[in-house]
């Protein structure tokens, strides 16, 4: 527990101690409280707010009930407890619903409301977080949890509550979602959906709990308004959360179907070249035997190292695709211009025309995993020729050039339109017919996520340039 928890719980302690003390007998309301009354407007307002509310919690049911996610049953029950606390209030303080209802008076319905409003809203806070990964708030959550129990516990036997009877249910609330915003590292769009519905309704809770300014629901239906507000930021914040990782789900799906499909490839580049391994080194002997009999010919001796030079190569070639299809994750230092020449080797049969070329200003090593390395090349290089053969460009270009831990990759293809430049590394974004739309998006996963980097474009003149920026 850091310094600044200890500094809020020790308030919460000092609030429980001064309103035992000094102010007790406040605390414990009586059945007979004064009666106010809602205007025509103010109860059109209160049963608009309820009925949003149900509305919010009948939708989160269904998607529970849908998807199986707790997240949405916690809410809904959450839900349904402040549903309860609103109407119990109704009830004991403001007409027409007093005669309405028309249920008994007790406040023991009250306070049990108000205990499990802190509960589920607990549970659910804990589902909902558990996305963003944040370290030593589940401790906390738990706590409050417990508490919770105890407190429903001690209210069905003694007949009210004790902790939120004297420290009311948005303080508990509050003090776990301000150390959620202040430990979480990753705030998304539901994140502040959340903090921002949540806020809002704490702010109204606090202001009518310590009637500041002379503001009450019993006056006017703040707190309907502030419930139902919350309850469609909360659900909004929930769905979009879904959609968000849905869509990194299909993400992972896609990245995960691209490295079976560069394993399978690899696997069948293997078991070709075991086949030609033995082809290639009986064409070698066939050569040697050859040699011996040209009786020195300079013409047949050359077409014989020729040949031979072609062998070779074909050999290498095969070797650099098995290399490069290799689905090891090794981690190691490699040179990053030879894994730039490995790659042009790879890929220069598709280019036809065009001219690539390779300038080593100032060469490094990185430590990560080479072959993910030349797969983002790969992937720009490819792009690159698309284009170019696309748009039909005269004297067509790619250089790629190496300096300071920086590697950029330039193609003189007319530059990239600027509607699109801000969405090529979206996922399933693409300006080609037949293409998935992922692989800049997995070439700016792989250095961002895998070797801490940065990979970036612009447009400059007529050329679009890929820079992938390596830290020391």
């Amino acid at each position: 527990m850091d310094n600044i928890l200890k500094i809020k719980i020790s308030l919460i302690v000092l609030y429980l101690g001064v309103a035992v003390i000094f102010f007790y007998n406040d605390h414990f309301l009586t059945t007979t409280a004064p009666i106010y009354t809602y205007n025509n407007l103010e109860f059109i307002i209160a049963i608009l707010s309820l009925g949003v509310i149900l509305s919010s919690i009948v939708y989160n049911l269904a998607f529970f009930f849908y998807i199986r996610n707790l997240q949405y049953l916690y809410y809904a029950l959450a839900q349904i407890a402040i549903i309860s606390l609103l109407v119990q209030i109704e009830n004991l303080f403001i007409f027409p619903f007093s005669e309405i209802y028309g249920f008994k008076k007790h406040l023991f319905i009250l306070d049990i409301s108000q205990i499990l409003v802190v509960l589920f809203s607990m549970l659910f806070i804990q589902q909902f977080l558990s996305l963003y990964k944040i370290k030593n708030l589940n401790r906390l959550i738990n706590s409050v949890i417990y508490l919770s129990i105890f407190d429903l516990l001690f209210t069905l036997i003694f007949s009210h509550a004790l902790l939120t009877k004297f420290v009311p249910s948005f303080i508990w609330i509050l003090l776990v979602l301000s150390e959620a915003q202040r430990l979480s590292k990753n705030k998304d769009v539901p994140f502040y959906f959340i903090l921002v519905g949540w806020y809002s309704l704490l702010l109204v809770s606090l202001i009518e709990y310590f009637e500041f300014a002379g503001l009450e629901v019993k006056t006017f239906p703040f707190l309907h308004i502030a419930f139902a507000i919350e309850s469609m930021l909360l659900s909004f914040a929930i769905s979009y959360k879904f959609k968000l990782i849905e869509k990194e789900q299909r993400l992972q799906q896609s990245m995960l179907l691209q490295q079976s499909r560069l394993a399978s490839m690899g696997e069948m580049i293997s078991i070709i070249a075991h086949q030609w391994r033995q082809p290639l080194n009986f064409l070698s002997f066939a050569f040697m035997h050859i040699k011996r009999g040209c009786n020195g010919d300079k013409d047949a001796l050359l077409t014989i190292k020729e040949a031979n030079e072609q062998l070779q190569y074909m050999s290498k070639t095969i070797e650099n695709f098995r290399n490069f299809y290799n689905p090891s994750k090794k981690r190691e230092s490699f040179d990053i211009a030879k894994a730039c020449e490995d790659t042009i080797k790879i890929v220069s049969p598709t280019l036809q025309k065009i001219d690539i070329g390779l300038d080593v200003k100032e060469n490094f090593f990185f430590y990560a995993n080479s072959n993910e390395f030349q797969q983002v090349i790969l992937n720009i290089i490819n792009n690159a020729r698309d284009v170019l053969v696309e748009r039909k460009i005269e004297k067509p270009q790619i250089k790629i050039t190496i300096e300071n831990f920086k590697v950029s990759i330039e193609d003189n293809a007319g530059g990239i339109e600027k509607e699109y430049i801000d969405k090529i590394f979206e996922p399933y974004f693409s300006t080609k017919k037949n293409s998935d739309g992922i692989g800049l998006y997995i070439a700016k996963t792989i250095i961002e996520r895998e070797m801490s980097g940065k990979l970036s474009v612009k447009v400059e003149g007529g050329s679009t340039i890929f820079i992938i920026r390596l830290n020391s």
